[in-house]
């Protein structure tokens, strides 16, 4: 029967990803909003010629904040931005993503770190930072190298561990305070970030990213908050992006279900809740006034726990609470009515439909995150409980969370952020919602920011396009991000050609210096046309790859054609690589797509392309990168050494 049931929802999410694309495409809303797929667009911005930043714009509508739509349209928004390092031509196969910046990040101000320090302080300040340093233009993310920001996350750990936590109380629990905070307002942006990517329109050759790009960017966003997700490789960051979207689509379509079945066993009215450029994301309970309560031939307590409210049936405050808000209570459709807003629930939540606001208890939400936090302040900062020492705590901690969230309780905090998170940006660009309506959900919504490093989200909108200007500004030619476009290229010509064990070597000494040692290869008017090649083989060798690692016939899932192409392109192009990591890796793919193929024309190609491989490699000075492909590691330390 769970066979049965598990096909039926897999079956539902086909169908419904069939008539709903994944990424800002026409979609019809279940509440009868229309279509969004013209409020995000891309625009692309040259930088010296060989690469682009592409920005994602929100486009404001005309009757915005009561503008009229005989004025002028408002500026939209620049909400993230990608750039793409192109090597200045149109083929996609040497493309490299390699920075993130969200737009909307405003960097927290002394004052505001200075709080985020303070042992049980759950408020952030109204007046977030007000001047545009430089540092708002740093990248959110290097997608290049995501394992830089895994390695310092751990060195800031051991720190903590080794150094800070035998210390005194004071200082244990201000350092953890500290960190925990940081640690979750990062985690706030990326997931801010994963939400614009999310509603994106995918390019078809014209500005912005392609699908499989996006699907690239926000995997790598989402695995850098997990522990390790920094050390995930390209391909299996992009195989995770293809299946995120379904997975989540499933668990909106249980939510849904889940919290229908709800409202019609309390008596409450189920309405769909659209919120910015959402569709089918959260949903809305009202409380019908005058109606008797349904008559139930079971307890409804479960029900009322898994929905995480008081029944209002029963609850004589809420009845007046209610009463007293009827004469202006308005229904989604406008109009008076006698539907009464009774909580707003977010259908992205793993394990159940999460509540968001509660319109019958104000306090309810915010004493959740704050009895939470505070129970890790205590155990970690003040009695400093240790996951080695005192193992059996967090062990009985697992089981009783375990427990509760089998019954309905959502206890994974992290997951709790994600989602008060992507209602958070929702709201802030929202402009379908009744105005009251809006009001009072960013006013619940700012009641759950227990972080001092905060800002107002509003504050953060109208402040992009001053980033976004900034951003512009280091993009003129020979500016500081041609610089450092540049100084990544060469970066990139090291990791190249050098061996793993030299390359773990360097990375050593870049994480001991806290990042002020980069090894570079040294400039050369051939650099372009060397990495071009090598991006072309990594790109053809990834494609390969994909089919031997799948253990089956290469022929069963692409043409023989397309596959010996990309074998007869990949042997033309090692023919002028000196690098010896890349011409093993090549010969391993060939050997084993040799044994796997069925084709005796595509074994053959194989064996001629391992032959060429294994053939001496002619004159190191010829390449196409200089000098600098054919040196050694020993001779490189001494004349390739360069510094940030």
């Amino acid at each position: 029967m769970s066979l049965f049931r598990h096909f039926t929802v897999w079956f539902i999410v086909v169908l419904s990803l069939a008539s709903t694309p994944l990424y800002g495409e026409s979609s019809s809303g279940v509440a009868g909003r229309g279509s969004d797929t013209a409020r995000y667009y891309w625009r692309d911005l040259n930088i010296g010629g060989t690469a682009e930043i592409c920005t994602l714009f929100w486009r404001k509508s005309q009757n915005e904040g009561g503008i009229s739509a005989t004025r002028a349209r408002p500026a939209d928004i620049p909400v993230i931005a990608v750039l793409r390092d192109t090597l200045g031509d149109a083929n996609p196969e040497n493309d490299r993503l390699t920075y993130v910046w969200l737009l909307t990040y405003e960097r927290p101000s002394v004052d505001q770190r200075l709080l985020s320090a303070i042992p049980f302080f759950y408020w952030h300040p109204d007046e977030g930072p007000s001047s545009d340093h430089q540092r708002d233009t740093r990248p959110l993310l290097n997608l290049a190298e995501p394992e830089h920001a895994t390695v310092a996350e751990f060195r800031r750990d051991l720190m903590q561990w080794a150094a800070l936590d035998p210390s005194t109380v004071p200082i244990r629990a201000v350092s953890r305070t500290f960190r925990t905070n940081e640690v979750d307002e990062e985690r706030l942006h990326l997931e801010e970030s994963v939400s614009y990517l999310r509603q994106s329109p995918a390019s078809t050759g014209e500005e912005g990213l392609t699908r499989k790009q996006i699907e690239t960017v926000v995997a790598r966003l989402e695995l850098r908050k997990k522990l390790l997700g920094g050390l995930v490789s390209e391909r299996q960051a992009a195989r995770l992006g293809r299946h995120t979207s379904f997975q989540q689509e499933e668990t909106r379509i249980r939510n849904w279900e889940q919290l229908r079945q709800c409202a019609d066993k309390t008596g409450l009215v189920f309405q769909p809740l659209n919120v910015g450029a959402t569709s089918g994301e959260y949903a809305m309970l009202s409380f019908p006034l005058g109606e008797p309560a349904l008559k139930s031939g079971t307890s409804l307590k479960p029900v009322w726990k898994l929905l995480d409210i008081r029944d209002p049936w029963r609850n004589s405050r809420v009845q007046a609470t209610y009463q007293r808000a009827c004469t202006s209570a308005r229904n989604l459709c406008g109009g008076e009515s006698r539907l009464v807003p009774l909580a707003v629930y977010s259908l992205n939540y793993s394990r159940a439909p999460l509540l968001l606001v509660d319109f019958s208890n104000t306090e309810h939400l915010r004493l959740r995150e704050m009895t939470q936090r505070s129970i890790n302040e205590v155990t970690a900062g003040v009695l400093g409980i240790s996951h080695f020492t005192n193992w059996y705590y967090f062990v009985a901690a697992d089981i009783y969370n375990f427990y509760a969230g089998r019954h309905g309780a959502a206890m994974n905090q992290s997951a709790r952020r994600d989602c008060y998170s992507q209602f958070r940006v929702e709201l802030s660009i929202d402009t379908h919602l009744d105005p009251e309506l809006r009001a009072e959900l960013r006013q619940r919504m700012e009641a759950l920011a227990i972080n001092p490093l905060e800002s107002n989200p509003s504050r953060e909108i109208a402040s992009a396009q001053k980033r976004y200007a900034q951003l512009q500004e280091e993009a003129r030619p020979n500016g500081p991000l041609e610089a450092r476009i540049e100084n990544d290229r060469r970066h990139e010509l090291v990791l190249d050609t050098e061996t793993g064990k030299h390359i773990a070597f360097d990375q050593m000494l870049h994480e001991l210096t806290f990042g002020a040692y980069t090894h570079r290869a040294k400039p050369a008017p051939q650099d372009l046309e060397a990495l071009d090649r090598y991006r072309r083989i990594q790109y053809q060798l990834a494609f390969l790859d994909s089919l031997v690692n799948s253990g089956t016939p290469p022929e069963v899932s692409y043409e023989s054609a397309r596959i010996r192409n990309s074998v007869a392109e990949v042997s033309a192009l090692i023919s002028d690589v000196p690098s010896p990591v890349m011409r093993a890796r090549a010969t391993a793919t060939f050997e084993r797509l040799r044994e796997l193929s069925l084709d005796t024309d595509l074994r053959a190609d194989c064996s001629q392309a391992m032959a060429s491989i294994r053939q001496p490699y002619p004159d190191t000075a010829a390449s196409g990168g200089g000098d600098a492909l054919g040196m050694s590691f020993e001779m490189s330390k001494s004349k390739m050494l360069h510094t940030q």
